[in-house]
């Protein structure tokens, strides 16, 4: 799946590279969002979600995480994938050729963990990862959004979601099935690690 917003891609962690499944290649664009969902350390069926902005012209990844504002192990291996993977990737699909200010071959993206808000709830990290790839699309500053303003932004998602629903009942749309198998197995699996 990947969303488009401006000259932004939306994309979930499959390189979609130059599909134009979206509607926009990666060599028209600067920055990439991807969420990320780390493996619980200990098997159980716990996660959490993380923010990355893949900024192509800058050749690092922005991470903005609603627990930690300083990088730590299991996060940074995470993203720590991501940084060595990439590079070799756009490599292979001749990106630099094709993008407008990628210019010459590296071997990985910096990691750069920015500041942001944290969540006071153990279920809030998803809200969160929204309001900061929304926040940032429009330009905006993550920091300006407060923690306490996630039960609002929990139902102005609802609220959009489902006039999105409606909408594509109303107008005869119907959603491209999607590989069934590549999401959690078990809602529980989607509660963050840490105990607030």
């Amino acid at each position: 799946m990947a969303l488009v917003y401006k000259d932004f891609i939306i994309s979930d962690t499959i390189c979609v590279g130059d599909s134009r499944r979206c509607g926009i290649a990666w060599t028209e664009v600067d920055k990439i969002f991807f969420p990320c969902r780390l493996p619980s350390e200990d098997d159980e069926a716990v996660t959490h979600f993380l923010l990355g902005v893949l900024d192509l012209n800058q050749k690092k990844i922005d991470v903005y995480d609603s627990i930690y504002s300083e990088p730590y192990e299991a996060g940074m291996n995470y993203m720590q994938m991501y940084a060595r993977m990439i590079p070799h990737l756009l490599k292979f699909s001749q990106f630099d050729k094709n993008h407008k200010s990628f210019g010459n071959v590296f071997n990985k993206f910096d990691i750069q963990w920015q500041r942001s808000p944290h969540q006071t709830g153990s279920t809030d990290c998803g809200a969160f990862l929204i309001k900061f790839a929304e926040l940032l699309m429009i330009g905006k500053d993550v920091q300006q959004f407060q923690p306490e303003d996630i039960k609002d932004f929990r139902k102005e998602l609802a609220a959009n979601l489902w006039a999105h629903g409606e909408w594509k009942r109303n107008s005869g749309y119907d959603t491209p099935p999607e590989n069934v198998g590549d999401d959690y197995e078990s809602e529980n699996e989607t509660f963050c690690p840490k105990e607030l």
